[in-house]
């Protein structure tokens, strides 16, 4: 029997960039590029009416949304169907039309993308970005006081410090929310980058019954128990507070959590982030090419048919289970190279022991 419908629908507007930025995993894409057509567009958001389940929409994926001339008859149009509409994007082409098009249309939140707390690590990330210029299009886009502002950080090893900068730059442009994510170690260089080795390793081997578990009540981190918290983590330590336990694997994948939707550029209709497109990840000093996969096309089928599908909702199932071999954290056998099995059985598409997303290392908003 199909679990209920989706909560939340991703919509790619667009899969083509104005920028080329250093820690973007489209560097390794080898796809066609394109545009999402109005058609297919208004059909989509006509079998959303279908779904009474849906509560909002993202307009974003792995290309920039600004650069499709019909975003603002997106956004009008879901937010005509009652859905909360969010928008992710560089800001870069963010002019005074299209911001004032934005708030008019109903656009709830933009997440605009900062890689950098000031300008000089900000435009060494971001090739092709002025960072002033961003900053006086998101002050003149919050001056409205209706579109929420959110701001999305990919930290690294290099732009470490402006991480402790960003909360003062959401602040002087408004910004209410900050997600912060690891970058997506699409190559050597970019994860020789990356803040998390510990991360991926910590409970994967170490979940024993006779492990030492101390378990800590809600502290002040101040400059009196700073050192002794670091110590015992530095430790190797297994700490819990209140019973919750810090740095354990989550095996689990929001996006089929949250019931979510993806609807990319060319309609072909994913079921999370991880794979909407082909890319290749880097860790452990191995190099894992991971296969996009689509449970159908938005242009030749009903999307609440491709919801429902015994095909889609097995995958649901089995993923929301989570019982896969844990390939972010291992490199000693040929099933790390891709996403096609892994060493306890699982066939593609439902191999997600290597997803980053599924470890909470890296996060969308």
């Amino acid at each position: 029997m199909p679990d209920s419908g989706p909560k939340r629908v991703y919509i790619e507007p667009s899969s083509r960039c104005n920028l080329n930025c250093r820690t973007c995993i489209r560097r390794t894409w080898e796809e066609p590029q394109g545009d999402m057509e109005m058609a297919l567009f208004r059909k989509a958001a006509e079998d959303l009416r279908l779904f009474p389940s849906l509560e909002s929409a993202m307009l974003g994926g792995f290309g920039e949304p600004t650069l499709h001339p019909g975003l603002v008859e997106m956004v009008r149009t879901l937010k005509g169907f009652g859905l909360r509409v969010e928008l992710t994007t560089n800001a870069t082409l963010l002019n005074e039309k299209l911001a004032a098009g934005l708030v008019k249309a109903g656009l709830d939140r933009l997440w605009a993308s900062f890689d950098g707390a000031e300008d000089p690590g900000f435009e060494h990330v971001r090739e092709g970005a002025s960072f002033q210029a961003v900053v006086e299009n998101l002050k003149r886009l919050r001056g409205s006081g209706k579109t929420a502002l959110g701001l999305a950080f990919v930290v690294t090893r290099s732009n470490l410090k402006d991480l402790q900068k960003i909360g003062g730059l959401a602040r002087r442009l408004g910004a209410d929310r900050v997600s912060v994510s690891n970058v997506i170690p699409y190559s050597p260089e970019m994860e020789r980058e990356m803040l998390c080795d510990q991360a991926l390793n910590l409970g994967t081997h170490s979940a024993k019954p006779a492990e030492l578990v101390i378990d800590l009540p809600r502290l002040d981190l101040n400059d009196a128990t700073r050192d002794t918290i670091w110590g015992l983590m530095a430790g190797g330590e297994a700490l819990s507070i209140m019973g919750h336990r810090l740095g354990a694997p989550v095996d689990e994948c929001r996006f089929i959590r949250e019931r979510c939707l993806f609807i990319r550029w060319d309609g072909k209709v994913a079921p999370c982030m991880g794979l909407l497109h082909s890319h290749e990840i880097h860790f452990h000093g191995y190099r894992r090419k991971v296969q996009a996969h689509a449970f159908g096309d938005a242009a030749e089928r009903n999307l609440k048919e491709l919801w429902e599908s015994e095909a889609y909702a097995a995958f649901r199932a089995k993923v929301a289970a989570f019982d896969f071999s844990p390939c972010h954290a291992c490199g000693g056998c040929s099933y790390t190279d891709d996403n096609k099995a892994d060493c306890t059985g699982n066939v593609y598409p439902a191999t997600c022991g290597g997803c980053l997303w599924a470890q909470g290392i890296v996060q969308c908003p």
